[in-house]
C-alpha cells in the first residue's frame, strides 16, 4: 500500500537517459580543476532523468555539504528534491 503511495509521486514525466547511476566523489578523477575521467560504470544505464540527481546526492551523504556538496547541486539544471526524499524513504524500508 504505501508503495504505490510513495510511488506515484515519483515524476512519470522525466525523459529517460543514459546516467552514470551512481556517481560518488572517488569515482572522479580530475586535474587542474577540470573532470578528466569516470571510474566505476557498473550501474550506468538507461534511467529516468532525476535517478542522476538522486544517487549522486546519497553518495555524498557523508561529506562536507559546505564545501563539495552545494557546488554537485549546481552542476544539475533541475532539482529532484521530492524524488530524492521519497527515494531514500523507500530504500530505507526493510
Amino acid at each position: 500500500m504505501y508503495w504505490h503511495q510513495i510511488t506515484t509521486h515519483l515524476s512519470a514525466e522525466c525523459p529517460i537517459v543514459f546516467t552514470y547511476g551512481d556517481i560518488t566523489p572517488h569515482d572522479i578523477i580530475a586535474r587542474d580543476g577540470k573532470i578528466v575521467a569516470l571510474l566505476d560504470w557498473e550501474f550506468s544505464g538507461w534511467y529516468r532523468e532525476h535517478w542522476e540527481y538522486i544517487f549522486a546526492l546519497r553518495g555524498l551523504d557523508n561529506i562536507d555539504w559546505e564545501n563539495l556538496g552545494l557546488q554537485v547541486l549546481s552542476l544539475f539544471a533541475k532539482r529532484y528534491d521530492l524524488e530524492y526524499i521519497l527515494t531514500n524513504f523507500i530504500l530505507s524500508i526493510p
